[in-house]
């Protein structure tokens, strides 16, 4: 019996870290990208590299987006864990990436607006009118909220930009409770 558990643990601790270690990569890959110079091809290749997680592509006239996820089904599943997920959002217009975005979320039903405790980066060629800025990278979260949002153009810096999607992947695989801070999924972000 004590082999038994020991095997069960040892499986749900290589499943937790190999959903880590994708998210990890995906992230990577997919801020790699450039706003304004990378191209439609070389989001192909990030979906060809990540076809198990690439959700779906949605063309228009102008462009197109594709759209990842990287969930924690199996812990989720046996409810060792609640359900988190890493998105990744890519847009390209008139052949260039024009839009990155990504999110780290973690259902929690303790808010009662927002069902999940979260991270969420967006960064933009320029930002969109509805958008209201301050600058080329910001945190427009309201006070109280249970996520972090940030923001930033492509006039951000480098330092601004590995801030912005420094996701905590730990995040996605804790085990029980804890992550229900804002700071808990964009460290270097919330130091900003």
């Amino acid at each position: 019996m004590a082999v038994l558990l020991v095997t069960a643990a040892v499986v749900l601790i290589c499943c937790a870290l190999f959903i880590k270690v994708q998210a990890e990569s995906l992230l990577n890959d997919v801020a790699a990208l450039k706003i304004g110079s990378s191209t439609e091809s070389d989001v192909e290749q990030v979906a060809r590299e990540h076809i198990q997680y690439a959700v779906s592509r949605e063309s228009n006239d102008d462009g197109a987006t594709t759209n990842f996820t990287v969930q924690n089904l199996w812990l989720a599943t046996l409810r060792l864990e609640p359900q988190a997920f890493f998105r990744a959002s890519v847009s390209v217009r008139n052949g260039r990436v024009h839009h990155i975005g990504a999110w780290l979320l973690r259902s929690m039903d303790i808010y009662p607006t927002f069902q999940a405790s979260a991270g969420m980066a967006g960064e933009y060629d320029e930002y969109p009118q509805y958008l209201t800025h301050n600058g080329h990278f910001e945190f427009p979260t309201p006070i109280g909220k249970p996520y972090l949002k940030v923001l930033l153009d492509s006039h951000a810096s480098s330092v601004q930009r590995q801030h912005a999607f420094g996701f905590s992947f730990s995040r996605l695989i804790k085990l029980g409770g804890g992550c229900d801070l804002p700071c808990d999924y964009l460290p270097l972000a919330w130091q900003d």
